[in-house]
């Protein structure tokens, strides 16, 4: 399914067309010098870390004492 606009609606009601747009649906933009086809891209997948991907080294899995000491449990004022 397509819907069909002109500029000064694209302009005017940019919102709903965003929305129709992101949905799945086309939208034809007539213009004087040819239609336009407005589609929204699939999203890339993207990482939790995001831009601290590849950024932290390997952590060893196999702990075998406490991690912290007796002091650390302590409480201090």
């Amino acid at each position: 399914m397509r819907m069909k606009i002109n500029v000064s609606t694209l302009l005017r009601d940019f919102p709903k067309v965003r929305r129709t747009v992101l949905s799945g649906e086309d939208v034809i933009v007539q213009t004087r010098e040819g239609d336009l086809r407005l589609t929204a891209e699939k999203p890339r997948e993207h990482s939790i870390l995001g831009c601290m991907r590849n950024r932290f080294g390997r952590v060893s899995d196999d702990v075998v004492g406490p991690t912290t000491t007796d002091a650390d449990w302590k409480p201090s004022l």
